[in-house]
C-alpha cells in the first residue's frame, strides 16, 4: 500500500508540474524544444544588465536562490530606506533568469549606472538598460556621468545598447509622441504645447483663452517624478504674475513644456490610471494605480473597463511600433508601459472617460508584485527574444562584434532549441 501511495504521489506531482508548465505563458516559451548541445570553445553571449530600480521588487518567495549578496537592497524600510519592497529587485532578477533559462548560452554582466562607459559596454554583445539612462544621471546631478551615458546611448548600434536612441528620444520628448497620437485620433488630455522656451505672459493668455479654471505646467523633456511642475488657479496668476515669471527665469535651459487643465474625479481627487504593459511586442497585463493613494496598486479586474483601456493601449502601441527600430528595421520594444487615465463619468456608456496619459520605456516600474506573472520569468524570456532579434540584425548589418562567428553559431543553436523567430 505504501509503495502504491508513493507511486501515485509521484505521478500526481509529475502531472502537476506538466500542467504548470503548459499554462505558464512566458515560462512555456523558454522550454527547450530540442536538446542541442553547445560545442566546446564557443563561449557565451555576454549580456549587460544596467540595474538600479530599488523600488520594483519581485513577488515574495520568487527570487533566485543565488541572488548576489552585493546586489541585495537591505535598507528597504523606514524613512531613511534606500529601497522599497524587499531585498530582491526585478531588474537584477531578470538578468539572473536569462542565465538560468539558457545557462550554456548566456552570461550576465551586472552594472550600476555609475559603471556605464563605452569601454564596459564594448565587452558585451548586447546591453539592456533597465535603470541608468542619461535622464536619471541628470536627475541625480551626475552631469559628467550623464555625458558619458549620452555618448553610449547615441552610439547605440556600436555600443549595442537597448533601448535604441531615436525611439528613446521619441518617448522622452513627450510632445513628440503626444502629437503623433493626437494625429492618430487617440484621446489625450487637452494640451498647449510650448516648443521653444517658456514665456509666462504668452502662456497665461493661451490658458485664459482655453477657459481653464485650474492648470499645471510641466517640462516635456527629461523630467519625471513631478520635477519642474507649477500649478494652480488661473485667476491667481492673473492677479499676480510674479510666480509665473519666476518659473520662466528658473527654466531658461528647458525648451519644451506641456500646459494642461486639471483633470479631476467627481470627488475632487486626481484621476486614477490603469497601466498597460507590453512585453516583447505583446500586451501582457494591466495594473490599477490610484491617483492619490501611493499604496493603491492591484491587477485591474476583468471587465469592460479593463478591456476598453487595453484596446486604447493597443492602439497607442501601434504608434510606438512606427518608431521602434534596430539597424533601420522594425523591432518589437522590450517593454512599454502605457498609462490610461480613468475618470468616472456616468454620462458615458462605459461609465468612465479614458485617455492616454503617458508612454514609458523599459526604464520604469514594472509593478511585478501585482502582475499575474513572475516578472523575472516574463522579462527573462523577453530579453532572450530581444537578444536574438537585435543580434541577428547587428550581424546582418556587418557591425563589429566580439567573437562574431561564435555569436552567430550560438544564435543558431537557440533557433534549433526554441524554434525560429516568428516576428
Amino acid at each position: 500500500m505504501a509503495k502504491a501511495m508513493k507511486l501515485a504521489m509521484k505521478k500526481a506531482t509529475a502531472m502537476k508540474r506538466k500542467a504548470v508548465v503548459k499554462g505558464s505563458g512566458a515560462a512555456a516559451a523558454s522550454i527547450t524544444k530540442k536538446k542541442v548541445p553547445v560545442p566546446k570553445g564557443l563561449g557565451k553571449i555576454r549580456i549587460g544588465i544596467i540595474h538600479g530600480k530599488v523600488f520594483d521588487p519581485v513577488k515574495v518567495g520568487t527570487h533566485d536562490r543565488n541572488y548576489p549578496e552585493k546586489l541585495k537592497i537591505k535598507n528597504n524600510t523606514g524613512r531613511s530606506a534606500s529601497g522599497w519592497g524587499g531585498q530582491y529587485m526585478a531588474d537584477v532578477s531578470t538578468g539572473l533568469k536569462i542565465a538560468r533559462l539558457q545557462p550554456d548560452i548566456f552570461e550576465i554582466d551586472f552594472m550600476r549606472m555609475d559603471d556605464v562607459s563605452p569601454k564596459r559596454l564594448a565587452k558585451n554583445h548586447l546591453t539592456f538598460n533597465f535603470w541608468g539612462d542619461m535622464s536619471i544621471a541628470i536627475a541625480d546631478g551626475k552631469i559628467p556621468l550623464a555625458k558619458t551615458i549620452i555618448e553610449v546611448q547615441k552610439d547605440c548600434y556600436n555600443t549595442r545598447h537597448i533601448p535604441e536612441w531615436n525611439y528613446y528620444e521619441w518617448v522622452l520628448h513627450k510632445s513628440r509622441y503626444m502629437k503623433q497620437c493626437i494625429k492618430a485620433g487617440i484621446p489625450m488630455i487637452p494640451t498647449i504645447f510650448v516648443d521653444n522656451g517658456f514665456n509666462a505672459k504668452a502662456v497665461l493668455k493661451q490658458i485664459q483663452a482655453s477657459g481653464w479654471d485650474k492648470f499645471l505646467v510641466k517640462p516635456a523633456y527629461l523630467a519625471f517624478f513631478g520635477q519642474g511642475v507649477i500649478h494652480g488657479k488661473t485667476q491667481d496668476f492673473v492677479d499676480n504674475l510674479e510666480p509665473f515669471l519666476q518659473y520662466e527665469r528658473d527654466n531658461t535651459k528647458q525648451k519644451e513644456f506641456l500646459v494642461q487643465p486639471y483633470v479631476l474625479k467627481p470627488n475632487g481627487n486626481v484621476f486614477d490610471e490603469i497601466r498597460n504593459f507590453f512585453v516583447d511586442g505583446e500586451w501582457k497585463y494591466s495594473i490599477y494605480t490610484d491617483g492619490t493613494d501611493y499604496e493603491g496598486f492591484y491587477e485591474q479586474p476583468a471587465g469592460a473597463l479593463k478591456e476598453a483601456c487595453k484596446q486604447l493601449a493597443i492602439r497607442t502601441y501601434e504608434e510606438v511600433k512606427k518608431v521602434s527600430k534596430w539597424e533601420g528595421k522594425p523591432i518589437d520594444t522590450l517593454l512599454n508601459r502605457i498609462d490610461i487615465g480613468v475618470v468616472p463619468d456616468k454620462s458615458l456608456k462605459l461609465g468612465y472617460k479614458i485617455f492616454v496619459n503617458e508612454i514609458e520605456p523599459q526604464m520604469t516600474t514594472w509593478l511585478g508584485r501585482y502582475c499575474p506573472y513572475e516578472i523575472a520569468d516574463l522579462m527573462g524570456n523577453a530579453c532572450i527574444s530581444q537578444a536574438r532579434k537585435a543580434l541577428k540584425l547587428t550581424l546582418e548589418k556587418g557591425r563589429k562584434l566580439p567573437d562574431k562567428e561564435k555569436v552567430r553559431a550560438l544564435l543558431q543553436i537557440l533557433d534549433e532549441r526554441l524554434g525560429p523567430l516568428t516576428k
